[in-house]
C-alpha cells in the first residue's frame, strides 16, 4: 500500500527518466553516426513518446484526513526575524537607524496577528509577506533609505528565517492510500471494490534560455520548447 501522490509521481518520474534514457541513447548514436562514413548523411533515430495512457486498476485502502496547520505566535516569530536582523545588519556591515529595530518588531506583530484573525488557512508566503510588509511600512515610517542590495540582502535572509519559525504546528495534506498490487486487485476484484484509474501523460519539452543579468552575469532559466 502507498500513497496514491506517491504512486502517480512514480508513474510521472519513470516516464521522465525513461525520456532522459532514450535522449541520452540518440547522444550516444549521433555520436557514431558522425564518425562512420556511410552513416553520416542518414538522420539519426530518436524516439519520443508524445502521449502515454495508462489503465489501472487498484484497491482503495484509506483515506486519512488532513489536519490544518497552527501558525507560531505572532510575537515569537517578530522576535526571531527581529534578531535575524540584527544579524544580517551586522554581517553586511548594513548602518541602520537604531529606532527601527522596535518599529519593526511592532509592524511585525500587528501584522502577523491581523492574518491570524483572518482564519484563513496560513502558509509560509502569508507569513514571508507580513515581515516584508512590516519591514517596507517600517522603513517609510522612520524615513530610512537603503541602497537596492541591502534591501535584497535583508529581505532574502528574513524570508529564510519566516521558513523555519512561522507554524507551531505544520499542516498535515489529507491523503489517499492505494494498493496497486496484481495478486491483491485480483484476490480482492468485484464491481464495487476495484477502481480503474485511466490517466494520459502528455509529453512537454524545456529548454534552457540565457539572458544577461543587469550585473553583468548570466542568468539561465528554463523556459517551454
Amino acid at each position: 500500500m502507498a500513497d496514491l501522490g506517491d504512486l502517480l509521481g512514480a508513474l510521472m518520474t519513470g516516464f521522465i527518466r525513461a525520456r532522459r534514457m532514450a535522449d541520452e541513447q540518440t547522444a550516444a548514436l549521433a555520436e557514431y553516426y558522425k564518425d562512420n562514413p556511410l552513416l553520416e548523411g542518414l538522420s539519426v533515430p530518436r524516439i519520443r513518446i508524445p502521449e502515454l495512457t495508462i489503465d489501472m486498476p487498484m484497491l482503495i485502502e484509506n483515506h486519512v484526513e488532513g489536519e490544518s496547520g497552527e501558525m507560531e505566535y505572532p510575537a515569537k516569530i517578530a522576535d526571531a526575524v527581529a534578531t535575524q536582523l540584527k544579524t544580517t545588519l551586522s554581517k553586511n556591515n548594513i548602518k541602520i537607524n537604531p529606532a527601527f529595530h522596535k518599529k519593526f518588531l511592532e509592524a511585525v506583530t500587528s501584522q502577523l496577528e491581523s492574518a491570524k484573525q483572518t482564519g484563513v488557512p496560513i502558509m509560509k508566503e502569508t507569513v514571508a509577506r507580513s515581515v516584508q510588509s512590516a519591514f517596507s511600512s517600517t522603513l517609510t515610517k522612520t524615513n530610512t533609505t537603503l541602497t537596492a542590495t541591502a534591501k535584497e540582502v535583508i529581505a532574502k535572509d528574513l524570508r529564510a528565517k519566516v521558513s523555519t519559525v512561522s507554524f507551531a504546528k505544520k499542516p498535515v495534506t489529507s491523503s489517499i492510500v492505494a494498493n496497486i498490487k496484481t495478486a491483491d486487485v485480483k484476490e480482492q476484484a468485484s464491481n464495487t471494490s476495484v477502481v480503474r484509474l485511466k490517466i494520459t501523460l502528455k509529453e512537454e519539452g524545456l529548454e534552457w534560455a540565457t539572458q544577461s543579468s543587469e550585473s553583468g552575469g548570466v542568468v539561465r532559466t528554463l523556459q517551454p520548447e
